[in-house]
């Protein structure tokens, strides 16, 4: 399996056609946001970028602004978009639809929303995923959760941990987690345990926990619907001083292409 490619794009803060600035504030569709001073990219950080609100929770009830004004940002690239929707949701009245047409011929087709800044020392980082129905990744990436970090406000980042799709030998999709190369360390796919089939249709929970150390003393465990799949003990875990925390929809190679995944109740905290 392979990492994510990280492409420096500037962010998009409001919906195309749903959305105009208005001084000092971006509307995205009905609802009005603070803009922040963050002016972050993906795959760098803004040097003005501010502290790193903790804990935090989003579950889109005031359309994107939990990251506008959260210190983060939207985006996309290639055959992408994202909106608000209606329905499914999993609690309140909308969530996040992230649409993608998986083009192996166009790379970097991803629209996600990212949170950045100094990561907590350990949290919880946790979402609730709608995948309406089965595609087969034919051996590309399909991620949903994705960690980068470099030295500081400016530096181009490198990924740390990605929780991605694949498919099964019967055709189902399973998360599969993924460890960059770090501190010396090289890239791998650890092996997980318990139950790690999606189901579609219907919503579920992803949670991984990130104890961030440079040297052998991170953990890291991840969870599915509140069941640990993956428990890793003295591991280097983040060998970078900033971050970016990613979630949304990358897709490079799909059968169907169009991809469109579903996102409720983001949350960082520091309990599961």
């Amino acid at each position: 399996m392979s990492g994510i490619r990280l492409c420096l794009i500037a962010p998009v803060l409001a919906l195309a056609g749903l959305s105009s600035a208005c001084g000092s504030k971006v509307v995205i569709a009905t609802w009005t946001c603070s803009q922040s001073s963050d002016s972050g990219r993906a795959g760098s950080t803004s040097s003005e970028a501010g502290d790193f609100e903790f804990p935090w929770s989003t579950g889109f009830e005031d359309g994107f602004c939990g990251y506008q004004v959260g210190g983060g940002f939207c985006f996309r690239t290639g055959i992408s978009s994202y909106q608000i929707v209606t329905s499914p949701v999993h609690t309140g009245k909308y969530a996040a639809a992230f649409s993608v047409t998986a083009d192996p011929a166009q790379r970097d087709n991803q629209v996600r929303c990212v949170r950045q800044g100094t990561l907590p020392v350990q949290a919880y980082y946790g979402a609730w995923y709608f995948v309406p129905t089965l595609a087969t990744n034919n051996n590309a990436v399909w991620n949903l959760f994705h960690f980068a970090g470099g030295t500081g406000p400016g530096d181009t980042l490198h990924g740390i941990w990605d929780v991605s799709l694949i498919n099964t030998p019967t055709g189902d999709l399973r998360l599969v987690v993924y460890q960059f190369r770090m501190a010396g360390a090289a890239g791998r796919t650890p092996d997980l345990s318990g139950e790690t089939t999606i189901p579609i249709g219907t919503w579920f929970h992803i949670v991984i926990f990130l104890k961030r150390a440079a040297d052998a003393t991170g953990e890291v465990q991840v969870y599915l619907n509140n069941a640990s799949i993956l428990h890793l003990t003295g591991v280097v875990t983040d060998d970078s001083q900033w971050g970016q925390w990613y979630v949304g929809n990358l897709a490079e190679n799909l059968t169907p292409p169009d991809s469109t995944v579903y996102v409720d109740d983001v949350t960082i905290s520091g309990a599961l």
